[in-house]
């Protein structure tokens, strides 16, 4: 009895800091797949049709989770999990490859540590004019020569701080690179900041990383723009990307436009120019092989409808005309092998699918 009695006596004591602090976790989600068509994908005329998972908005799942400290502060996570849903399979290689992150936040901002997205992320596809209220589609067009422009979009072993503070947001982001006899080899450094005020909003990101070996250093960065006049919102934007070894170049700008049409329909289009120059080469075989300077005219469109307020249906559009060294940049990133002696190649695609959140 005496124990009993303990027992009750204890939780007597500790359910009332319990009940104070307020907790709540939120399991979240987004499920989306898609047919997709690709004419002369390799650039030898070689067209392809594919079931492709994450058509619009990268799928996955997660959890999140907030916990009230007292004097406006609180405990804050988010562990989210990327999958294919063409074949079910973890994406990144990791349960939560897409975040995995724990931390405090206040009035202050908020002070977060784990794997988490570089500003340049965060910031950079905010003024993509097809990227808007869905996230980036399969065949985004900032991943025209290879998808540089946003280095590893998640910084894993990081710490980030952030604010919100009027109009103006603010990122700044640190990776550890976690190299034994050196703090500076594999680590990344960044930050951005952003304005909005009505209809305008405007941003800025810049990030690096150092190579775990050798000297090379990759150093991205992005500026944007949008404003929004009635039912539509005008974009514009610019990244780039310089690699101190060997030296090559990458820019992509961009301009495009976005319409409500209905409640339940938005449409967008947009424009890109590609250029690449110096010292570039192939990505992924196990000799590079230099591939010199080119570039590249994209257009693009997509038609979002929604047939409820968690599921849509979409089209995609797109045609990419690549020259010079930017075909084999292109062909390699879409077909696997890149395809040398092509002095310009053209691939058109469309895309249909559907997108579920919850």
């Amino acid at each position: 009895m005496k124990q009993i009695a303990g027992l009750w006596l204890l939780a007597g004591a500790v359910l009332p800091f319990a009940t104070h602090a307020q907790t709540n976790v939120t399991l979240y989600g987004v499920i989306s797949t898609a047919l997709r068509y690709t004419s002369n994908i390799d650039g030898e005329h070689g067209s392809l049709s594919q079931l492709v998972s994450s058509g619009i908005g990268g799928s996955r799942w997660g959890l999140k989770g907030s916990e009230d400290l007292g004097n406006g502060n609180q405990t804050i996570f988010v562990l989210e999990n990327g999958f294919g849903t063409n074949n079910g399979k973890t994406a990144y290689n990791a349960l939560f490859g897409r975040q995995a992150y724990v931390g405090v936040s206040g009035a202050w901002g908020s002070l977060t540590l784990g794997r988490q997205y570089n500003a340049l992320n965060n910031i950079g596809w905010a003024y993509n004019p097809l990227d808007q209220s869905w996230g980036n589609f399969w065949s985004d067009p900032l991943y025209t020569g290879g998808d540089v422009f946003f280095q590893d979009y998640r910084i894993n072993n990081s710490v980030v701080y952030s604010r919100n503070t009027g109009p103006l947001t603010l990122q700044v982001d640190y990776g550890f690179g976690q190299q034994a006899g050196s703090t500076s080899r594999g680590s990344t450094f960044g930050g951005g900041l952003m304005y909005q005020q009505g209809p305008l909003s405007v941003g800025v990101a810049y990030d690096q990383h150092r190579a775990r070996t050798g000297d090379n250093t990759l150093h991205n960065y992005s500026i944007g723009g949008s404003y929004a006049v009635g039912k539509a919102t005008a974009y514009l934007g610019h990244m780039g990307r310089r690699e101190t070894a060997q030296h090559p170049r990458y820019a992509i700008s961009f301009i495009g436009l976005g319409y409500q049409v209905t409640p339940a329909l938005h449409v967008s289009g947009a424009y890109y120019r590609y250029q690449q120059r110096g010292k570039v080469t192939t990505q992924y075989q196990p000799a590079p092989v230099l591939l010199g300077s080119g570039n590249g005219d994209i257009v693009a469109a997509v038609a979002d409808y929604a047939l409820s307020p968690r599921t849509s249906v979409f089209l995609e559009l797109d045609a990419t005309r690549a020259r010079g060294g930017a075909v084999g940049r292109e062909t390699e990133y879409w077909s696997g092998q890149a395809a040398t002696g092509v002095g310009s190649t053209t691939r058109i695609g469309v895309m249909t699918g559907m997108r579920h959140m919850f």
